[in-house]
């Protein structure tokens, strides 16, 4: 996929009630995918359609296993995030006044990511 300029991006659905094993296994997955050029995203578990009457994921349910796998999307995105905004500007003439725009978000988004024990 990095030959041909691929960029895969996934969400990954956490928070489904009662599925504590598959937090572990997403972390796993994490540094599975560590040497893959993609982004990914967690989204916390909506139900819909035939659950739309079940109870949403709260904020106060987030357990040290969701923690760390958020963060490890954050530091595989991070980690990713500079080639692809390069890639993504390659030979457009707006690219560098994005492409710095791009990148003052991201060393923002790093900061705080730090100072947050991130």
């Amino acid at each position: 996929m990095h030959d041909n300029n691929l960029i895969p991006a996934c969400t990954l659905i956490v928070g489904v009630p009662e599925r504590t094993e598959d937090l572990i296994k997403m972390i796993e997955l994490m540094d599975d995918l560590k040497d893959g050029r993609s982004l990914i995203v967690p989204l916390f578990f909506v139900p819909m359609g035939r659950l739309k009457n079940e109870d949403w994921f709260k904020e106060t349910e987030i357990n040290e296993l969701h923690k760390e796998l958020l963060a490890e999307c954050l530091k595989h995105d991070l980690y990713w995030i500079g080639e692809l905004i390069r890639l993504g500007f390659v030979g457009k003439w707006r690219g560098r006044i994005l492409r710095s725009l791009y990148e003052v978000f991201v060393k923002i988004v790093e900061f705080k990511a730090k100072r947050a024990g991130i």
